[in-house]
Protein backbone atom coordinates (compact mmCIF):
# COMPACT_ATOMS: atom_id res chain seq x y z
CA UNK A 1 0.00 0.00 0.00
CA UNK A 2 1.31 3.63 -0.67
CA UNK A 3 2.79 5.04 1.89
CA UNK A 4 3.40 2.12 4.04
CA UNK A 5 6.60 0.54 5.25
CA UNK A 6 6.70 -3.38 4.22
CA UNK A 7 5.74 -5.67 6.80
CA UNK A 8 8.62 -8.58 7.89
CA UNK A 9 8.40 -11.37 6.11
CA UNK A 10 6.77 -14.58 7.27
CA UNK A 11 8.40 -18.06 6.44
CA UNK A 12 5.33 -20.46 6.68
CA UNK A 13 4.70 -23.85 5.61
CA UNK A 14 3.16 -24.69 2.02
CA UNK A 15 2.96 -20.24 1.79
CA UNK A 16 2.28 -18.62 -1.39
CA UNK A 17 5.47 -17.48 -3.40
CA UNK A 18 3.16 -14.32 -4.61
CA UNK A 19 3.77 -11.64 -1.50
CA UNK A 20 0.57 -9.74 -3.01
CA UNK A 21 -1.59 -12.91 -2.05
CA UNK A 22 -0.76 -11.77 1.58
CA UNK A 23 -2.44 -8.63 1.61
CA UNK A 24 -5.73 -9.64 2.97
CA UNK A 25 -3.98 -11.13 6.04
CA UNK A 26 -3.18 -7.51 6.64
CA UNK A 27 -4.14 -5.69 9.84
CA UNK A 28 -6.92 -3.23 8.13
CA UNK A 29 -7.45 -1.43 11.20
CA UNK A 30 -3.59 -0.97 12.42
CA UNK A 31 -3.10 1.19 8.82
CA UNK A 32 -3.52 4.57 9.05
CA UNK A 33 -7.00 5.78 7.51
CA UNK A 34 -6.36 7.09 4.23
CA UNK A 35 -8.59 9.11 1.72
CA UNK A 36 -7.55 6.58 -1.10
CA UNK A 37 -9.40 3.07 -1.07
CA UNK A 38 -6.97 0.53 -2.58
CA UNK A 39 -8.42 -2.62 -4.24
CA UNK A 40 -6.59 -5.55 -3.99
CA UNK A 41 -6.62 -7.85 -6.47
CA UNK A 42 -7.96 -5.73 -8.68
CA UNK A 43 -8.54 -6.17 -12.65
CA UNK A 44 -6.90 -2.48 -13.50
CA UNK A 45 -3.14 -2.01 -13.17
CA UNK A 46 -3.07 0.95 -10.76
CA UNK A 47 -4.83 -0.33 -7.20
CA UNK A 48 -4.53 3.24 -5.94
CA UNK A 49 -8.19 4.45 -7.22
CA UNK A 50 -10.13 7.76 -5.94
CA UNK A 51 -12.52 6.67 -3.46
CA UNK A 52 -16.74 6.86 -5.05
CA UNK A 53 -18.60 9.48 -4.04
CA UNK A 54 -20.04 8.00 -1.58
CA UNK A 55 -16.81 5.85 -0.67
CA UNK A 56 -19.33 3.40 1.65
CA UNK A 57 -21.38 2.30 -0.87
CA UNK A 58 -19.28 -0.25 -1.81
CA UNK A 59 -15.28 -1.42 -1.52
CA UNK A 60 -15.10 -3.20 -4.58
CA UNK A 61 -17.35 -3.25 -7.35
CA UNK A 62 -16.77 -6.27 -10.15
CA UNK A 63 -18.01 -9.15 -11.31
CA UNK A 64 -17.38 -12.14 -9.91
CA UNK A 65 -15.31 -13.09 -13.60
CA UNK A 66 -13.08 -10.04 -13.01
CA UNK A 67 -11.14 -12.32 -9.86
CA UNK A 68 -9.33 -15.63 -9.97
CA UNK A 69 -11.19 -18.74 -9.30
CA UNK A 70 -8.39 -20.98 -7.45
CA UNK A 71 -9.12 -18.48 -4.23
CA UNK A 72 -12.33 -18.15 -4.61
CA UNK A 73 -12.66 -15.27 -1.72
CA UNK A 74 -14.40 -12.80 -3.57
CA UNK A 75 -16.14 -15.13 -6.06
CA UNK A 76 -19.06 -15.78 -3.17
CA UNK A 77 -19.89 -12.11 -2.80
CA UNK A 78 -19.47 -8.94 -4.06
CA UNK A 79 -17.41 -6.70 -0.64
CA UNK A 80 -20.36 -4.13 -0.21
CA UNK A 81 -20.69 -2.04 2.70
CA UNK A 82 -24.42 -1.76 2.93
CA UNK A 83 -25.20 -2.38 6.56
CA UNK A 84 -24.33 -0.76 9.85
CA UNK A 85 -21.63 0.78 8.02
CA UNK A 86 -23.85 3.31 5.58
CA UNK A 87 -25.26 4.72 9.26
CA UNK A 88 -25.13 8.12 9.13
CA UNK A 89 -27.05 8.65 12.66
CA UNK A 90 -24.32 7.46 14.31
CA UNK A 91 -24.12 6.70 18.37
CA UNK A 92 -21.34 8.14 20.30
CA UNK A 93 -18.95 6.19 22.52
CA UNK A 94 -20.16 7.06 25.38
CA UNK A 95 -23.75 6.29 24.71
CA UNK A 96 -22.78 3.20 23.33
CA UNK A 97 -20.57 2.51 26.52
CA UNK A 98 -24.17 3.87 28.95
CA UNK A 99 -26.12 1.05 26.85
CA UNK A 100 -23.32 -1.78 26.60
CA UNK A 101 -23.08 -1.62 30.44
CA UNK A 102 -26.67 -1.97 31.08
CA UNK A 103 -27.09 -5.20 28.85
CA UNK A 104 -23.93 -6.48 30.74
CA UNK A 105 -26.32 -6.12 34.09
CA UNK A 106 -29.02 -7.80 32.91
CA UNK A 107 -27.01 -10.65 31.55
CA UNK A 108 -25.16 -11.01 34.71
CA UNK A 109 -28.56 -11.30 36.21
CA UNK A 110 -30.05 -13.91 33.94
CA UNK A 111 -26.72 -16.18 34.06
CA UNK A 112 -27.71 -16.05 38.08
CA UNK A 113 -31.00 -17.82 37.10
CA UNK A 114 -29.12 -19.66 34.18
CA UNK A 115 -26.36 -21.34 36.54
CA UNK A 116 -29.39 -22.76 38.34
CA UNK A 117 -30.05 -25.50 36.13
CA UNK A 118 -28.46 -28.70 37.50
CA UNK A 119 -26.37 -30.26 37.27
CA UNK A 120 -24.70 -27.22 38.81
CA UNK A 121 -21.88 -25.50 36.56
CA UNK A 122 -17.98 -26.07 37.72
CA UNK A 123 -16.07 -22.91 39.25
CA UNK A 124 -12.72 -22.18 37.77
CA UNK A 125 -9.90 -23.08 40.07
CA UNK A 126 -8.05 -20.26 39.56
CA UNK A 127 -7.02 -17.33 37.36
CA UNK A 128 -4.53 -16.12 35.58
CA UNK A 129 -4.16 -12.24 33.72
CA UNK A 130 -2.14 -10.86 31.02
CA UNK A 131 -1.34 -7.56 31.41
CA UNK A 132 -2.50 -4.85 28.52
CA UNK A 133 -2.20 -1.51 28.24
CA UNK A 134 -5.95 -0.61 29.70
CA UNK A 135 -7.78 -3.89 31.22
CA UNK A 136 -5.89 -6.78 31.33
CA UNK A 137 -7.05 -10.57 30.19
CA UNK A 138 -8.62 -12.67 32.26
CA UNK A 139 -8.01 -16.31 32.09
CA UNK A 140 -10.54 -18.74 34.22
CA UNK A 141 -8.80 -22.24 34.54
CA UNK A 142 -10.68 -25.18 34.97
CA UNK A 143 -9.60 -28.96 36.13
CA UNK A 144 -10.78 -32.28 34.93
CA UNK A 145 -12.26 -34.20 37.57
CA UNK A 146 -9.44 -36.45 37.87
CA UNK A 147 -6.81 -33.42 37.60
CA UNK A 148 -5.19 -34.05 41.23
CA UNK A 149 -5.00 -37.76 41.29
CA UNK A 150 -3.67 -38.07 37.86
CA UNK A 151 -0.48 -35.89 39.11
CA UNK A 152 -0.23 -37.37 42.24
CA UNK A 153 0.60 -40.48 40.16
CA UNK A 154 2.28 -38.62 37.76
CA UNK A 155 3.46 -35.31 38.27
CA UNK A 156 4.77 -34.60 34.88
CA UNK A 157 1.68 -35.44 33.30
CA UNK A 158 0.52 -32.83 30.42
CA UNK A 159 -3.20 -32.78 29.47
CA UNK A 160 -5.15 -31.81 26.30
CA UNK A 161 -6.46 -28.27 26.95
CA UNK A 162 -9.65 -26.31 25.71
CA UNK A 163 -9.50 -22.66 25.39
CA UNK A 164 -12.78 -21.21 25.06
CA UNK A 165 -14.20 -17.54 24.05
CA UNK A 166 -17.57 -16.36 25.27
CA UNK A 167 -20.51 -15.27 23.34
CA UNK A 168 -22.24 -11.53 23.62
CA UNK A 169 -21.60 -9.69 19.99
CA UNK A 170 -17.99 -9.13 21.01
CA UNK A 171 -20.17 -6.48 23.90
CA UNK A 172 -21.63 -8.51 26.37
CA UNK A 173 -20.77 -12.12 28.14
CA UNK A 174 -18.06 -13.39 30.48
CA UNK A 175 -15.20 -16.07 30.55
CA UNK A 176 -17.98 -18.15 33.19
CA UNK A 177 -20.82 -17.88 30.96
CA UNK A 178 -19.92 -21.71 29.04
CA UNK A 179 -19.43 -23.55 32.25
CA UNK A 180 -22.07 -26.32 31.47
CA UNK A 181 -20.07 -26.69 28.29
CA UNK A 182 -16.75 -26.66 30.15
CA UNK A 183 -18.38 -29.45 32.76
CA UNK A 184 -18.96 -31.35 29.81
CA UNK A 185 -15.63 -31.07 27.68
CA UNK A 186 -13.53 -31.81 31.05
CA UNK A 187 -15.42 -34.63 31.68
CA UNK A 188 -15.51 -36.35 28.01
CA UNK A 189 -11.58 -35.20 27.61
CA UNK A 190 -9.79 -35.24 30.49
CA UNK A 191 -8.78 -31.64 29.33
CA UNK A 192 -7.90 -28.57 31.42
CA UNK A 193 -10.36 -25.64 30.08
CA UNK A 194 -9.57 -21.88 29.72
CA UNK A 195 -12.23 -19.90 29.61
CA UNK A 196 -10.89 -16.04 27.79
CA UNK A 197 -12.31 -12.56 29.16
CA UNK A 198 -11.11 -10.88 25.93
CA UNK A 199 -11.49 -7.15 26.17
CA UNK A 200 -15.02 -6.17 24.89
CA UNK A 201 -16.71 -3.47 22.68
CA UNK A 202 -17.05 -0.94 22.61
CA UNK A 203 -14.30 -0.06 24.95
CA UNK A 204 -11.65 -2.12 22.69
CA UNK A 205 -13.38 -2.71 19.11
CA UNK A 206 -11.60 -4.82 16.69
CA UNK A 207 -8.86 -6.03 16.34
CA UNK A 208 -8.69 -5.53 19.58
CA UNK A 209 -11.01 -8.84 21.08
CA UNK A 210 -8.80 -10.84 18.36
CA UNK A 211 -4.98 -9.98 19.17
CA UNK A 212 -6.74 -10.89 23.37
CA UNK A 213 -7.95 -14.37 22.08
CA UNK A 214 -4.67 -14.99 19.87
CA UNK A 215 -2.36 -13.86 23.48
CA UNK A 216 -3.96 -15.89 25.66
CA UNK A 217 -3.67 -19.05 23.31
CA UNK A 218 0.34 -18.41 22.79
CA UNK A 219 -0.15 -17.75 27.02
CA UNK A 220 -1.06 -20.70 27.04
CA UNK A 221 1.08 -22.29 25.49
CA UNK A 222 4.02 -20.04 26.92
CA UNK A 223 3.03 -21.65 30.40
CA UNK A 224 2.20 -24.42 29.31
CA UNK A 225 4.64 -26.69 31.42
CA UNK A 226 4.04 -24.89 34.87
CA UNK A 227 -0.06 -25.38 33.86
CA UNK A 228 0.53 -29.04 33.38
CA UNK A 229 -1.18 -28.63 29.55
CA UNK A 230 0.53 -30.61 26.63
CA UNK A 231 0.60 -27.63 24.57
CA UNK A 232 0.57 -29.95 20.93
CA UNK A 233 -2.52 -30.96 22.13
CA UNK A 234 -5.01 -27.57 22.06
CA UNK A 235 -8.48 -27.33 20.91
CA UNK A 236 -10.20 -24.17 20.49
CA UNK A 237 -13.90 -23.82 21.39
CA UNK A 238 -16.31 -20.48 20.83
CA UNK A 239 -19.92 -19.74 21.12
CA UNK A 240 -21.16 -16.99 18.26
CA UNK A 241 -18.68 -13.89 18.46
CA UNK A 242 -16.28 -16.29 20.59
CA UNK A 243 -16.64 -19.07 17.61
CA UNK A 244 -16.27 -16.12 15.27
CA UNK A 245 -12.57 -15.45 17.50
CA UNK A 246 -12.27 -19.48 17.42
CA UNK A 247 -11.72 -18.91 13.71
CA UNK A 248 -10.06 -15.58 13.69
CA UNK A 249 -7.55 -15.89 16.47
CA UNK A 250 -5.32 -18.51 14.79
CA UNK A 251 -5.36 -16.78 11.60
CA UNK A 252 -3.81 -13.64 13.36
CA UNK A 253 -1.08 -15.84 15.02
CA UNK A 254 -0.43 -17.66 11.68
CA UNK A 255 -0.67 -14.57 9.69
CA UNK A 256 -0.16 -11.75 11.35
CA UNK A 257 2.04 -12.88 14.06
CA UNK A 258 3.78 -15.06 11.74
CA UNK A 259 3.96 -18.18 13.94
CA UNK A 260 2.98 -21.43 12.65
CA UNK A 261 0.62 -23.22 14.65
CA UNK A 262 -0.88 -25.62 12.66
CA UNK A 263 1.09 -27.21 9.83
CA UNK A 264 3.59 -29.25 12.22
CA UNK A 265 5.20 -32.25 11.40
CA UNK A 266 5.62 -34.16 14.70
CA UNK A 267 2.72 -36.29 16.55
CA UNK A 268 0.91 -33.70 19.22
CA UNK A 269 -0.16 -36.87 20.50
CA UNK A 270 -0.12 -40.61 20.68
CA UNK A 271 -2.70 -42.55 19.03
CA UNK A 272 -3.36 -45.41 21.82
CA UNK A 273 -5.41 -44.72 24.73
CA UNK A 274 -5.61 -44.86 28.58
CA UNK A 275 -8.64 -45.78 31.27
CA UNK A 276 -9.57 -42.74 32.87
CA UNK A 277 -9.99 -42.96 36.51
CA UNK A 278 -12.74 -40.77 37.12
CA UNK A 279 -16.16 -42.76 38.35
CA UNK A 280 -18.89 -42.80 35.86
CA UNK A 281 -20.95 -45.39 36.38
CA UNK A 282 -23.88 -43.15 38.15
CA UNK A 283 -23.76 -41.40 35.06
CA UNK A 284 -26.45 -42.25 32.52
CA UNK A 285 -24.98 -42.44 29.22
CA UNK A 286 -24.86 -44.65 25.96
CA UNK A 287 -21.54 -43.18 24.51
CA UNK A 288 -19.48 -45.65 25.99
CA UNK A 289 -16.41 -45.00 23.19
CA UNK A 290 -15.85 -41.53 24.27
CA UNK A 291 -14.44 -42.19 28.28
CA UNK A 292 -10.80 -43.29 26.87
CA UNK A 293 -8.31 -40.23 27.80
CA UNK A 294 -5.06 -40.01 27.25
CA UNK A 295 -3.15 -42.26 30.27
CA UNK A 296 -0.04 -40.78 32.05
CA UNK A 297 2.44 -42.87 30.33
CA UNK A 298 1.50 -41.81 26.82
CA UNK A 299 1.75 -37.95 28.06
CA UNK A 300 5.23 -37.90 29.23
CA UNK A 301 5.72 -38.49 25.62
CA UNK A 302 4.32 -35.23 25.26
CA UNK A 303 6.08 -33.64 28.10
CA UNK A 304 9.16 -34.54 26.15
CA UNK A 305 8.25 -32.44 23.76
CA UNK A 306 7.67 -29.58 25.33
CA UNK A 307 11.27 -29.70 27.23
CA UNK A 308 12.69 -29.71 23.48
CA UNK A 309 10.74 -26.49 22.61
CA UNK A 310 7.68 -28.36 21.25
CA UNK A 311 5.85 -25.92 19.18
CA UNK A 312 2.23 -24.90 19.54
CA UNK A 313 -0.44 -27.06 17.83
CA UNK A 314 -3.71 -26.05 17.66
CA UNK A 315 -5.37 -29.67 16.58
CA UNK A 316 -9.10 -28.94 16.44
CA UNK A 317 -11.76 -25.91 16.71
CA UNK A 318 -15.25 -26.80 17.76
CA UNK A 319 -17.41 -23.65 16.80
CA UNK A 320 -21.10 -23.04 17.93
CA UNK A 321 -23.27 -20.86 15.86
CA UNK A 322 -20.88 -18.65 14.84
CA UNK A 323 -20.47 -14.98 12.94
CA UNK A 324 -18.38 -15.60 10.09
CA UNK A 325 -19.69 -12.55 7.02
CA UNK A 326 -19.47 -9.06 8.10
CA UNK A 327 -19.92 -7.75 4.71
CA UNK A 328 -23.82 -9.26 4.52
CA UNK A 329 -25.97 -6.49 6.16
CA UNK A 330 -28.05 -7.93 9.18
CA UNK A 331 -31.34 -7.34 7.45
CA UNK A 332 -30.38 -9.72 4.40
CA UNK A 333 -30.04 -12.10 6.97
CA UNK A 334 -33.08 -11.57 8.59
CA UNK A 335 -35.18 -11.67 5.22
CA UNK A 336 -33.34 -15.15 4.42
CA UNK A 337 -32.87 -16.84 7.57
CA UNK A 338 -35.91 -19.92 8.32
CA UNK A 339 -37.71 -18.04 10.57
CA UNK A 340 -36.90 -14.20 10.97
CA UNK A 341 -39.14 -13.80 13.74
CA UNK A 342 -36.78 -16.33 16.22
CA UNK A 343 -34.03 -14.00 15.36
CA UNK A 344 -31.78 -11.45 16.96
CA UNK A 345 -33.40 -8.16 17.60
CA UNK A 346 -32.81 -5.21 16.01
CA UNK A 347 -31.53 -3.52 19.60
CA UNK A 348 -28.88 -6.02 20.22
CA UNK A 349 -27.58 -6.24 16.55
CA UNK A 350 -26.94 -2.29 16.29
CA UNK A 351 -25.52 -2.07 19.55
CA UNK A 352 -23.19 -5.11 18.47
CA UNK A 353 -22.37 -4.32 14.99
CA UNK A 354 -21.94 -0.29 15.92
CA UNK A 355 -19.72 -0.82 18.87
CA UNK A 356 -17.14 -3.72 17.61
CA UNK A 357 -16.92 -2.46 13.54
CA UNK A 358 -17.40 1.74 14.32
CA UNK A 359 -18.95 2.70 10.74
CA UNK A 360 -17.19 4.48 8.90
CA UNK A 361 -15.31 1.76 7.77
CA UNK A 362 -13.08 3.03 4.89
CA UNK A 363 -10.65 1.21 5.72
CA UNK A 364 -12.03 -2.02 5.06
CA UNK A 365 -12.27 -3.65 8.42
CA UNK A 366 -15.40 -5.44 7.98
CA UNK A 367 -13.72 -7.55 4.88
CA UNK A 368 -10.11 -8.13 7.04
CA UNK A 369 -9.90 -12.37 7.18
CA UNK A 370 -9.51 -11.61 11.17
CA UNK A 371 -13.16 -9.83 11.44
CA UNK A 372 -14.74 -11.80 8.66
CA UNK A 373 -13.31 -15.57 8.85
CA UNK A 374 -15.49 -16.99 6.08
CA UNK A 375 -14.12 -14.86 3.83
CA UNK A 376 -9.69 -16.07 4.43
CA UNK A 377 -8.12 -17.07 1.41
CA UNK A 378 -7.90 -21.11 0.55
CA UNK A 379 -4.92 -21.09 1.64
CA UNK A 380 -5.05 -19.53 4.58
CA UNK A 381 -7.99 -21.93 5.60
CA UNK A 382 -5.56 -24.48 4.30
CA UNK A 383 -3.00 -23.47 6.11
CA UNK A 384 -4.28 -21.25 9.07
CA UNK A 385 -6.68 -23.51 10.40
CA UNK A 386 -7.15 -26.89 11.26
CA UNK A 387 -7.55 -30.12 10.24
CA UNK A 388 -10.53 -30.95 11.96
CA UNK A 389 -13.21 -28.62 13.43
CA UNK A 390 -16.64 -28.97 14.48
CA UNK A 391 -19.67 -26.58 13.45
CA UNK A 392 -23.01 -26.59 15.28
CA UNK A 393 -25.83 -23.95 13.83
CA UNK A 394 -29.07 -23.40 14.53
CA UNK A 395 -32.27 -23.23 11.88
CA UNK A 396 -33.78 -20.44 13.22
CA UNK A 397 -30.73 -18.52 13.42
CA UNK A 398 -29.71 -15.76 11.17
CA UNK A 399 -26.43 -16.56 10.75
CA UNK A 400 -26.98 -20.34 9.32
CA UNK A 401 -26.42 -19.67 5.43
CA UNK A 402 -23.15 -17.97 6.66
CA UNK A 403 -22.17 -21.22 8.94
CA UNK A 404 -23.26 -23.84 6.23
CA UNK A 405 -21.23 -22.16 3.22
CA UNK A 406 -18.10 -22.10 5.20
CA UNK A 407 -18.79 -25.42 5.86
CA UNK A 408 -19.01 -26.42 2.33
CA UNK A 409 -15.87 -24.44 1.65
CA UNK A 410 -13.90 -26.28 4.34
CA UNK A 411 -15.22 -29.95 2.88
CA UNK A 412 -13.98 -28.80 -0.61
CA UNK A 413 -10.60 -27.73 0.58
CA UNK A 414 -10.73 -31.30 2.11
CA UNK A 415 -10.68 -30.04 5.81
CA UNK A 416 -12.36 -33.11 8.13
CA UNK A 417 -15.53 -30.55 8.79
CA UNK A 418 -18.36 -32.23 11.23
CA UNK A 419 -21.10 -29.77 10.34
CA UNK A 420 -24.83 -29.83 12.02
CA UNK A 421 -28.11 -28.23 12.14
CA UNK A 422 -29.72 -28.14 15.06
CA UNK A 423 -33.67 -28.19 13.92
CA UNK A 424 -36.11 -25.54 15.30
CA UNK A 425 -34.04 -23.53 17.70
CA UNK A 426 -32.77 -20.10 17.58
CA UNK A 427 -29.43 -18.34 18.02
CA UNK A 428 -28.01 -19.07 21.56
CA UNK A 429 -30.84 -21.87 22.11
CA UNK A 430 -28.32 -23.42 25.35
CA UNK A 431 -28.34 -19.90 26.95
CA UNK A 432 -31.54 -19.87 28.02
CA UNK A 433 -32.25 -17.97 31.33
CA UNK A 434 -34.49 -20.37 32.36
CA UNK A 435 -33.30 -22.64 35.35
CA UNK A 436 -35.91 -25.32 34.32
CA UNK A 437 -35.18 -25.80 30.93
CA UNK A 438 -33.92 -29.43 29.84
CA UNK A 439 -29.98 -29.11 30.36
CA UNK A 440 -29.55 -32.52 30.02
CA UNK A 441 -31.20 -32.38 26.59
CA UNK A 442 -28.65 -29.86 25.97
CA UNK A 443 -25.58 -31.91 27.70
CA UNK A 444 -26.59 -34.61 25.00
CA UNK A 445 -25.00 -32.35 22.74
CA UNK A 446 -22.45 -31.17 24.16
CA UNK A 447 -21.52 -34.64 24.80
CA UNK A 448 -21.64 -35.67 21.24
CA UNK A 449 -19.11 -32.70 20.08
CA UNK A 450 -16.92 -33.19 23.17
CA UNK A 451 -16.62 -37.25 22.48
CA UNK A 452 -15.47 -36.61 18.58
CA UNK A 453 -12.77 -33.52 20.51
CA UNK A 454 -11.59 -36.40 22.65
CA UNK A 455 -10.66 -38.53 19.80
CA UNK A 456 -9.02 -35.84 17.97
CA UNK A 457 -6.58 -35.53 21.39
CA UNK A 458 -6.23 -39.24 20.93
CA UNK A 459 -5.29 -39.15 16.98
CA UNK A 460 -8.48 -41.28 16.54
CA UNK A 461 -11.16 -41.10 13.70
CA UNK A 462 -13.67 -39.28 14.62
CA UNK A 463 -16.47 -41.78 13.84
CA UNK A 464 -18.63 -44.28 15.80
CA UNK A 465 -21.89 -43.87 17.84
CA UNK A 466 -21.90 -40.26 19.59
CA UNK A 467 -20.46 -38.44 16.98
CA UNK A 468 -21.89 -35.44 16.60
CA UNK A 469 -22.45 -36.56 12.47
CA UNK A 470 -25.07 -39.12 13.39
CA UNK A 471 -28.36 -37.90 12.92
CA UNK A 472 -29.83 -35.21 14.14
CA UNK A 473 -33.68 -33.68 12.53
CA UNK A 474 -36.70 -32.87 13.65
CA UNK A 475 -37.49 -36.35 14.99
CA UNK A 476 -34.74 -37.25 16.58
CA UNK A 477 -35.44 -38.00 19.90
CA UNK A 478 -32.04 -35.61 21.33
CA UNK A 479 -34.28 -32.94 19.77
CA UNK A 480 -37.99 -33.94 20.20
CA UNK A 481 -37.55 -34.34 24.10
CA UNK A 482 -36.14 -30.32 24.33
CA UNK A 483 -39.44 -28.65 25.96
CA UNK A 484 -39.29 -25.84 23.10
CA UNK A 485 -40.52 -23.30 26.11
CA UNK A 486 -37.83 -24.48 28.48
CA UNK A 487 -34.59 -24.19 25.99
CA UNK A 488 -35.54 -21.23 24.03
CA UNK A 489 -36.03 -17.40 25.59
CA UNK A 490 -35.45 -14.46 24.17
CA UNK A 491 -32.29 -14.34 25.63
Amino acid sequence: MPGTSTPPSIQLNDMPTNPSELTEAKDFAANPKSPTVVFQHSPFDNSALEPPENPLTETISATDSEYPTEDGYLNQRRRSMSHHLMRTDIPSREWLHIQANFWRACMRLGMLFHDWAPPRAPRPAFKHEIRTDTTPIQLFFYLPPNYHNTLRSDPHFRFPAVINFHGGGFVLGDASDDRYWARVAMERTNAIFVSVNYRRAPEHPFPVPVDDCAESILYVADHATELHIDPGNIALSGFSAGANLAFAAPLRIQYQYGIDVINTTQNSSPTTTGTSETDMSNREDPYSDGRSFLSAGQSTASLIRAKTASPLRIRSIVAWYPLLDWTMSRSRKIRESRNPKKCLSKTFTDLFDVSYLPPPDVAGDHCSPFASPGLAHDHMIRNGLPQEMQMWLCEWDMLLAEGQHLADRFDKLGKNIDSKMIPRVPHAWDKSVNPFRDQKAIDILYTKSAINLNKVFQDKEGVGWGNSMSSLHPTDTIIARQPRNSVVLPL
